[in-house]
């Protein structure tokens, strides 16, 4: 019999939404699914249009984009606590890198759509989100950055 899974306490003890008042909590409640995603499995390729930000609540992703030529560029791995998905709230909203499952992955699934109605609604609440959010890209382009020099070398 499998574990029934309270998405509101998941909310309030993730890193991304701990610090969001209880009444936000309590709607992003209502735009959130728990999902469940195999090792191995690909959550979203680069470039789709994907519609959904998710929450890691354990598991680890693997990020990846393509190189020309090169193939597939790992650049990254992500785990519990951390956000995938930042695209789906930034015009044009497709994915900057595709995600694949290292291992079995539960996450919390949330409607990017409405959690932009959401922002709109309530500016104080919008500019938390994207500060959160610009501080994941920050950290992603740095992580993808560093990798490429550990490959490629950083003399100049």
């Amino acid at each position: 019999m499998e574990q029934q899974v309270d998405v509101l306490t998941l909310l309030r003890d993730h890193p991304f939404t701990r610090d969001f008042p209880e009444e936000k909590v309590g709607e992003l409640a209502r735009i959130t699914k728990v999902v469940r995603f195999t090792a191995g499995q690909r959550i979203f390729e680069e470039g789709e249009i994907h519609r959904r930000l998710y929450l890691i609540v354990y598991g680890r992703v693997a990020l990846y984009f393509y190189i020309p030529g090169k193939g597939e560029f790992r650049y990254e791995t992500i785990s519990s606590g951390e956000v995938l998905g930042w695209s789906s709230l930034v015009e044009p909203y497709k994915k900057a890198s595709g995600a694949v499952t290292v291992e079995n992955t539960l996450a919390l699934s949330l409607d990017s759509e409405k959690l932009m109605r959401m922002m709109e609604e309530d500016a104080q609440f919008g500019y938390k989100v994207y500060q959160k959010l610009v501080r994941i890209v920050a950290d992603r382009l740095r992580a993808a950055r560093m990798r490429l020099i550990d490959i490629y070398g950083g003399g100049g």
